[in-house]
């Protein structure tokens, strides 16, 4: 699947979120009726490569973001697999889709002030062990604190260029011009290269 242009489908609204496990049950967005079992062994195959590949890249970059802890970082990753999962048969466009998706959350978190305090995250935070799990690296952590002196879209656009996306595929997703979104990425990069190097002088 093409991951540099995203399908417009939106989440379903909250009373059709319904948990939907990796079994044989068809998701609500594909009816039983239309799915053959084939198609059922399909589906759950596809998403369970794009779970596995995905999933801890997708709770880095949340993050990354810095709006969320490890921990609520991971929590929103998973809630996002779980709706794509939902949805799947109609994302053409997966990475794209769960990017946009769990940014959408994360704001939603922050609005309704569901992010929990750091000191409250210790015994959340997913452990190494479990290779389906994400915890922040050393590295992770110095990088987030560098784009944490960013304003926020900055910090933003910044993370959808670094997921190799032009100006034009960043303004389509983030609904804004592409002018705007070269001129911010051009002061951020400045910026960041800047912060980057201070930190660097400090360690040596």
């Amino acid at each position: 699947m093409d991951d540099k242009t995203t399908e417009r489908s939106e989440p379903p609204a909250e009373n059709q979120m319904i948990i939907y496990g990796l079994t044989d049950q068809a998701p609500p967005f594909a009816p039983t009726t239309e799915l053959t079992a084939h198609d059922r062994d399909r589906i759950r195959d596809e998403f369970s490569a794009f779970y596995e590949g995905f999933m801890a890249r997708l709770s880095a970059w949340v993050y990354l973001h810095g709006w969320a802890s490890e921990a609520d970082a991971y929590d929103i990753a998973q809630e996002t697999m779980r709706l794509a999962f939902e949805r799947w048969p109609t994302i053409e466009h997966p990475k794209a889709w769960t990017r946009r998706t769990a940014s959408r959350l994360s704001v939603q978190r922050l609005a309704s002030d569901e992010l929990l305090p750091l000191e409250d995250n210790e015994d959340r935070i997913p452990r190494k062990a479990n290779p389906c799990r994400f915890a922040a690296s050393e590295t992770l952590h110095d990088f987030r604190a560098a784009l944490q002196q960013l304003p926020p879209r900055q910090r933003q656009l910044l993370l959808w260029a670094s997921e190799e996306y032009e100006p034009t595929e960043i303004a389509k997703e983030l609904k804004v011009t592409p002018e705007a979104v070269r001129t911010s990425l051009w002061k951020a990069r400045r910026r960041l290269a800047e912060i980057m190097q201070t930190q660097d002088a400090g360690e040596q």
